[in-house]
Parts: structure tokens; sequence; C-alpha cells
């Protein structure tokens, strides 16, 4: 049996409902929750594999966004390029543990979607709820994602060499994305892109962000 088979996803009533009110709320990121059996030792293509998880998450939401957006404009759909997602060029970057620390973090949004928080609080077309509703729904989403503050969490950045547009310096090398999903957020609002393995209850996330106006 492959490692993928013995990942399995979780889909609780708590995760669905989650995800239904971040989408509500306007929050622009997706994420999948999957369990790893005592068996398997987790490594970095671990990982790969919960993002394949991700990957097939992302193309049940892309359907469904073209088959709506079909119905409104059947004559675009020759214009929307498929998803590519070239996971054997993404390189992974672990994060250290204030980085991983930082995650956590609820201060108020400084709008510059430097930490987690930040991004959450500003997607591109603002988010509907404010103050401690926000910070509630922000840490639920990180339970779930198990990043609890413990020391041993394992923490891997995905698109860490990536700069949106206006940030880019002329004359440097640019790093190209391994997925045209990030081609929105590197316009200006940013890309996120981690993978979270929490040993002591053995889940393995994703999560990732990619959004324009």
């Amino acid at each position: 049996m492959s490692n993928l088979q013995k990942l399995r996803i979780i889909e609780s009533q708590e995760i669905a409902s989650l995800r239904e009110r971040m989408s509500r709320a306007g929050c622009v990121f997706e994420f999948v929750v999957l369990v790893v059996e005592p068996e398997i030792s987790v490594n970095e293509a671990l990982h790969r594999q919960a993002l394949m998880a991700m990957y097939e998450q992302i193309m049940v939401s892309q359907h469904e966004w073209r088959q709506s957006l079909i119905r409104l404009r059947p004559d675009c759909i020759d214009r929307i390029p498929p998803l590519t997602w070239k996971l054997d060029q993404a390189v992974a970057t672990p994060l250290d543990r204030a980085k991983v620390f930082d995650l956590s973090i609820t201060l108020s949004p400084r709008l510059s979607h430097s930490t987690l928080f930040d991004a959450f609080c500003d997607p591109p077309y603002s988010i509907n709820i404010t103050g401690e509703s926000v910070v509630v729904l922000f840490k639920e989403w990180l339970e779930q994602l198990g990043l609890d503050e413990q020391d041993d969490i394992v923490v891997l950045n995905w698109v860490d060499r990536f700069q949106a547009d206006s940030d880019r310096v002329e004359g440097l090398p640019n790093t190209i994305p391994w997925s045209n999903y990030f081609d929105d957020g590197l316009e200006w609002w940013g890309v996120w892109c981690l993978t979270v393995w929490n040993p002591r209850r053995r889940t393995l996330s994703a999560l990732v962000a990619s959004a324009t106006d």
C-alpha cells in the first residue's frame, strides 16, 4: 500500500462548517487536513502528498467555478487556462521555531500580509467579519490545521522564493511558480502555500491562498 493510500482526509462536520464560514466571510484560503497512520514516517515526500490532496480539492472548487462561469459567459471557456500543478518543481523551505510561532500571532492587521493573520483578515475584497469574531474564526482554523503552540510542529513553505510583481527587482532572477494557481496572487496580493505536520495529533495539513481583485 502506498503512503498516499495511508493518508486519510478528514472531512468532519467541524471542518465542513469552518470551510463554509471562512468562504462566507470572504476568506481566500483553502485547506485540507489528513491523518497519518502510525506506521508511516513523515518526510518531505509525504508533505508533497498532502499538496496533491490540496490540488485535488482545488480542482473540485475550480470545476464548480468554471461551471458557474460557463453558465454566465459560455464564450469565455476557451480563455480559461487549465490548472497546472508541477509539484516536482516545488522547493520546500522549513520554517524555524520563531516563524512557526509567528503563524499564530493575532495582532491587528497591518494590511501587509506579512503574517498569516494579516492575509486571513485582508482578502482582496475584504473580509466581512471584524473584531473578536475574526480572531475566533482564525484560531479555530489554526486548531484544525494542527498549528498549536508546541515545539515539535514541522512547517514547510512551498512558495518562499515567489515575489509579487510589484516587489520584483529589475535585473534579479525571479523564481518561476510551479503552478499557475499562484499567478493571481503574484499580481499584488501575495501567495501562501504551507504544509503542517503535527506529530502529537499525527495530522498533516496543507493551506494555500492566491487571489486578486
